[in-house]
């Protein structure tokens, strides 16, 4: 098959090939795969393994797929109707447990997650089934309905309700329960209305949006209806632009901010299978291993191939070619629930404009032209966790929420950013925090300048000095404006490395050394640059060091204003309420707009 250039990626020696030419493709080999399998059940077939309920339906699925062995497939349909909760009383009826090994349901999105399988295995591979296979699966599907329709899910917690919609359509339309797929229809059209009136709840979340795509893809290709078909394609189109347009090509990965994040450092997550097989990606990535029995399965290719929708070139290449480009996107009802991105060549930043969840990233920057380089991120955090790489709950590094106040024009941000942690939310408890901080991790190897100093990892950052990252021609200015301890002091900024952290280092602004007892707030101004040698950097230095800014806490009155490049940016906010009264100079609203153009087409 004859492969098809579209361009060179952004100076990078990347090809991009159309969806009608030959994409990167996953090597599968059905002889390994058949051995894959054979590891996998294994685990089935031992009652005294735990096994997940995931990987049990993924095991059913990608042996059917290979036509191996049809009775095991029953036998891991057996296991996982053991794992379904059957009491008849229970408020989680239908639902399953997460794992073999779990007492009872704890995790209610199980449900979701088991009906997108199964809703596979009945609605795409069902005549390849066993008719004792489906007579089983028919059982679990007919109890899971009423899991399915009595868990709650908000609508802007996007993976799980899609997937919701996409497991009521299936298995409605497989049981011949037309007012079940009528709830999945009905949950799918409220989706569409509201992203295209609020955009995506879960913005640039890097795991997700690959759950995204797998689940719009079953609903374009496998509904019942016509028209919930070409609405999953219109969707799969504006997830596809979001991509394309928060895209950091000289990093192989998505560069703005994210709802929810398992990879503080890279940015990297299951998305990638998508951008992959799209032609994004210098280097095969790491297969996901999230629901598999035993790890990720490289030779098992059933379901990713039946999800997989590569992007037609007109969606996506003339957004990514534009360089410097503007992002802005709306992820939420609110007017400061917004996502701005300026991206360069060399450099980007992006900021959000309101905390959502304990697993996100609302000021991210990128340098460099590697995705060896780490992304450089500032976040409020507590329990000696300063890089994201300490996983409790589900894999997640979980840091504060503060109150976030932001205004993003271009290429520069304002942001403050308000915690009483102890106070302001119940899952920090008490005798797990160590001390209060933030950091703004940097890579390893950048060049970090104090005025017009560089300097090494220890020293003291006077308050009010400008400091500078910087990897090559491109650069991150950072000015603290305001830093306060949670007794009302001043504090201080430090260059720390820290032993068995190779890639990266950090900038720490440390609230209190013991565990918080109080409130602390955090004003910061930061511009990025490029294309500036070392003559062109001094100037630039001297520009960002002397241009007016100033920040003033007065009880919980913070007032901040920085002379911008493009006109002032000013923040007044009542940070112990959490109000934002004044965001100004900001970049305009969008549902997503690429440098003023507006993108979204959901309707």
């Amino acid at each position: 098959m004859k492969i098809t250039p579209w361009r060179l990626g952004l100076a990078l020696a990347v090809l991009v090939v159309s969806g009608r030419g030959a994409p990167p493709a996953w090597s599968v080999d059905p002889m390994l795969g058949a051995k894959e399998l054979e590891g996998m059940w294994s685990v089935v077939n031992d009652p005294d393994r735990a096994v997940g309920i995931r990987g049990l339906f993924r095991f059913a699925v990608e042996a059917t797929g290979l036509g191996w062995h049809p009775e095991r497939v029953e036998a891991a349909l057996v296991r996982a109707r053991s794992l379904q909760d059957l009491d008849p009383t229970s408020k989680t009826r239908g639902n399953f447990k997460w794992s073999s090994g779990h007492a009872g349901v704890q995790d209610l999105n199980a449900v979701e997650f088991s009906a997108q399988l199964m809703g596979f295995l009945r609605v795409v591979q069902g005549e390849k089934l066993s008719p004792k296979a489906r007579s089983q699966l028919d059982e679990m599907m007919n109890d899971a309905v009423f899991g399915l329709r009595s868990h709650v899910v908000k609508i802007d917690y996007t993976n799980i309700f899609v997937m919701k919609a996409w497991g009521l359509i299936a298995l409605g339309e497989a049981l011949g329960r037309a007012e079940v797929a009528e709830d999945g229809y009905r949950r799918f059209d409220d989706w569409i209305e509201f992203t295209a009136k609020n955009g995506i709840g879960e913005y640039g979340a890097v795991v997700y949006y690959g759950i995204d795509l797998d689940s719009l893809a079953l609903i374009a290709r496998h509904a019942g209806r016509a028209e919930a078909r070409a609405k999953a394609e219109r969707a799969i189109r504006h997830v596809w632009t979001d991509l394309a347009a928060n895209w950091w090509a000289s990093g192989d990965r998505m560069g703005g901010t994210n709802a929810r994040t398992y990879d503080y450092l890279f940015g990297k997550g299951y998305t990638e299978a998508h951008t992959w097989t799209a032609g994004w990606l210098r280097a095969r990535p790491e297969l996901e291993g999230a629901g598999w029995l035993g790890g990720a399965q490289p030779n098992l290719n059933t379901f990713r191939e039946a999800v997989m929708w590569r992007p037609a070139a007109e969606w996506t290449e003339a957004i990514r070619a534009e360089v410097p480009r503007v992002v802005v996107q709306q992820w939420g009802e609110r007017a400061e629930e917004r996502a701005v991105n300026w991206i360069g060549r060399r450099v980007s930043l992006a900021s959000s404009g309101a905390a959502r969840s304990r697993d996100e990233r609302t000021l991210v920057a990128n340098l460099g032209d590697s995705p060896e380089v780490p992304q450089l991120t500032l976040f409020m955090e507590g329990r000696g966790d300063p890089y994201g790489l300490k996983k409790t709950v589900g894999g997640k590094a979980l840091h504060f929420v503060p109150f976030i106040a932001t205004v993003q024009r271009g290429a520069e941000v304002l942001q403050v950013l308000s915690d009483d942690p102890l106070r302001t939310d119940p899952r920090n408890k008490a005798g797990e925090l160590g001390y209060f901080a933030t950091h703004f991790t940097v890579p390893a190897g950048a060049e970090v300048w104090v005025g017009d100093a560089a300097v090494q990892p220890g020293v003291v950052v006077p308050a009010g000095a400008a400091v500078f990252v910087r990897i090559g021609e491109a650069v991150i200015g950072l000015r603290v404006l305001l830093a306060t301890t949670t007794v009302g002091g001043s504090a201080s900024m430090r260059f720390v490395e820290d032993a068995g952290v190779s890639v990266a280092r950090r900038l720490t602004v440390l609230h209190s050394e013991t565990e918080p007892s109080g409130r602390a707030t955090l004003a910061v101004w930061l511009r990025v640059g490029e294309g500036l040698d070392d003559g062109a950097f001094a100037l630039w230095r001297r520009e960002f060091t002397e241009a007016p800014a100033k920040a003033t806490l007065t009880g919980d009155e913070l007032v901040a204003e920085v002379a911008g490049r493009m006109g002032a940016l000013r923040i007044e906010a009542e940070v112990a309420k959490g109000e934002r009264r004044v965001l100004r100079g900001g970049e305009p609203a969008a549902i997503l707009s690429v440098n003023g153009r507006e993108l979204g087409g959901l309707r």
